[in-house]
């Protein structure tokens, strides 16, 4: 509920989730109470966080590590470093808190968080470079924060001279079991030894599993092994793990809302009361010394201008894994430390201040530095086909990002190869928070060869975004050549795009050409497959007529079989056995041509006798050469009645013969591959 109100509020959810919390428990309509649970509410929290974790490692890219640009790496290792000791400097000084427990503070509000910053990045449209910064040091800051944290927290419950010896035990039997367990479970997915329907539930209970384990063996470990082998699944499980990623995805959102609201309820409002303006001055410094210092200390030298680096440095929202782990370490701590409890007050304080302050005002302050991007400009194109790679590579030379998405992993390597951003997935499943690349579309282009599936993948798209652009290739259906609705726009209706997919016709072989024209010198606007004029680009005809435009145009061509066929030579047929059917085509082909058809019975004959002509789907494939004819042929018959195949047993219901001459083997493979 509290998740719908936010959507329909357009803010973050974290904010009603959190103030709903307050609400609904003892300090307000008293609904919930999570002192109830007893010790039953540590172990909701720690399986809780732990799943949240281990979803976290799941959804870890390596390759996000290796590309990140040399901005982001500065935030990961400098600006970490900075935001923990300003923020543990701050407790310190501010609260008077000893050490331990001021970095244990200042390591829960390092991490920012996928679940916080996605939302604000989609909702204000920030321009590509900040965004791209803001979206990989949310992604790539939460395990690092996390290991940070953990390493406080052990700090802490050691005692005595086995402090160390104590830490590095966790560290050693938590690193250990994540590995191995991880390593097990992603042979196990890889190699399918589980149903693709039991897939899901068995990597929770496996995620539990090795949680209870590892804090079995080291207490307090279970959290860093199932970091590990959440990253370890994901890094080596294939292309299974991407269903397990979608249904993680899902039960985490269920889990956050679970975890805020049960959290936030069990806050005593006193508590921050009790801070006073101490609290509301590490907020503060926090915002607003650490942050900006993190932001300009990692950028040095970098290419970004003061108005970047000052937009930055006033975001940067903390949410759900800040908080569990907070409230966790709070309650493991309460027995040793009697200032367990301040963890919660500052790192929900920090949260509060962060999403409310930078959350509500980051549009206001994006639209003051002019970092904000009027509308998103990138092009997806669902299809990776030669055509589509055509088109794509059209769209970058304009000056615009492209992403071409397809479900054929052949497609998509050759347009890899060609230097294209391409994705082996679904168009009508995907979502910019599997793919940042996804960020910043602004328009899409579907054009599979099944119009069916483009409707529904323009459907989809103007689901999740009602500002995009929608286009699709299909048939009119009542709409006019260049109207639009929630269906997308029909482009290309003139060209033949089945037929050029289906015969396998490559890119060198399109015929295609760009050229500079005027709108009223244009003869066939009905060929354009893209235009561009000033900084507008769409995949049809239009522009001013006193402007000039580039358009990517195709000749009009026919896609043909490479062998001879004709009218005569297809029948529907009353034959009762191969024999009887091989005489009544080759009467046929005989008619205009002399073919010595008792020789040519016999040929097929012995082949059918030798080797199986069935080759699916009740249709048989013979064939034969003779050099009676000059090129290769293909006779087809319908039988009224199946024919069994005597060497295979299977019916036969549609045959194609092939025939070609002795000398053309090429030709002759050529029309079995095209059939």
């Amino acid at each position: 509920m509290f998740v719908l109100l936010a959507h329909a509020m357009r803010v973050s959810a974290i904010v009603v989730l959190l103030l709903g919390g307050v609400l609904v428990g003892p300090y307000g309509l008293n609904l919930i109470a999570p002192d109830v649970l007893g010790e039953g509410l540590k172990t909701i929290i720690g399986l809780s966080v732990g799943l949240i974790l281990f979803e976290g490692g799941l959804t870890l890219d390596p390759k996000g590590y290796r590309q990140a640009s040399r901005e982001i790496v500065g935030m990961l290792t400098v600006g970490v470093l900075i935001t923990w000791a300003g923020s543990a400097l701050t407790v310190h000084y501010v609260f008077g808190h000893s050490w331990p427990l001021s970095f244990l503070s200042g390591s829960l509000i390092i991490v920012t968080g996928p679940t916080v910053i996605a939302p604000l990045l989609k909702r204000i449209r920030v321009k590509k470079r900040l965004h791209h910064i803001l979206h990989w040091e949310g992604v790539l800051i939460d395990p690092i924060g996390v290991f940070a944290a953990l390493l406080c927290f052990e700090w802490i419950i050691g005692s005595g001279e086995k402090a160390l010896n104590e830490l590095i035990l966790r560290i050693v039997i938590g690193v250990g079991i994540g590995l191995i367990a991880g390593l097990a479970l992603a042979g196990v997915i890889r190699k399918r030894w589980v149903p693709a329907d039991h897939l899901n539930i068995f990597a929770i209970a496996s995620a539990i599993g090795i949680f209870a384990l590892s804090d079995l063996v080291a207490h307090e470990s279970g959290l860093l092994s199932v970091t590990i082998a959440g990253f370890v699944v994901g890094s080596l499980a294939g292309e299974q793990v991407k269903q397990l990623k979608r249904y993680k995805a899902e039960l985490i959102e269920l889990l956050i809302g679970l975890l805020f609201v049960l959290l936030a309820a069990k806050l005593d409002i006193s508590q921050f009361q009790q801070t006073g303006w101490q609290g509301v001055l590490a907020v503060a410094l926090v915002m607003f010394v650490a942050r900006p210092a993190n932001i300009f200390a990692s950028t040095l030298g970098s290419s970004l201008s003061l108005r970047e680096k000052l937009f930055l440095s006033w975001i940067a929202p903390r949410g759900i894994v800040a908080a569990s782990m907070a409230s966790l370490f709070a309650l493991s701590l309460q027995e040793r430390n009697e200032q367990a409890w301040f963890l919660e007050i500052f790192t929900y304080s920090v949260i509060a201040g962060t999403v409310l302050v930078q959350g509500f005002s980051a549009g206001a302050v994006g639209k003051l530095l002019n970092v904000l991007e009027r509308h998103p400009s990138g092009w997806l194109i669902a299809g990776a086909h030669p055509l589509a790679r055509a088109v794509a590579k059209f769209i970058l030379k304009c000056g615009k990002d492209v992403v071409l998405i397809d479900t054929d992993p052949r497609n998509i390597a050759q347009a890899r190869r060609s230097g294209l951003n391409a994705l082996c997935d679904d168009a009508l499943t995907v979502t910019a928070e599997e793919y940042p690349e996804l960020f910043g579309i602004g328009n899409v282009l579907a054009v599979t060869t099944n119009s069916g599936l483009n409707l529904l993948i323009c459907e989809r798209w103007h689901q999740l975004d009602r500002e995009v652009h929608l286009y699709r290739y299909g048939v009119q259906h009542g709409m006019q050549p260049h109207e639009s609705d929630s269906r997308g726009q029909i482009v290309w209706d003139q060209l033949a795009l089945g037929k050029m997919v289906t015969a396998n016709v490559q890119e060198h072989d399109l015929r295609l050409f760009v050229s500079d024209t005027e709108p009223a010198k244009l003869r066939h606007p009905d060929r354009v497959l893209m235009c561009a004029q000033a900084d507008e680009l769409q995949p049809a005809f239009f522009g001013q007529p006193d402007q000039k435009c580039q358009v990517l145009s195709f000749l009009p061509f026919d896609v043909r079989p490479e062998f001879n066929t004709s009218p005569n030579w297809i029948i529907i047929s009353e034959a009762t056995t191969l024999t009887d059917l091989f005489r009544e085509l080759l009467d046929r082909l005989a008619q205009n041509r002399k073919i010595d058809i008792p020789a040519l019975e016999e040929r097929l004959e012995h082949q059918c006798n030798d080797y199986s002509c069935y080759i699916g789907y009740e249709v048989g494939l013979p064939h034969a050469y003779t050099d009676d004819i000059t090129e290769s042929v293909v006779l087809v018959a319908k039988l009224k009645k199946s024919i069994t195949c005597q060497l295979s047993g299977e019916s036969l219901r549609v045959i194609f013969l092939v025939i070609s001459p002795e000398s053309a083997p090429k030709q002759h493979l050529s029309a079995l591959a095209e059939i």
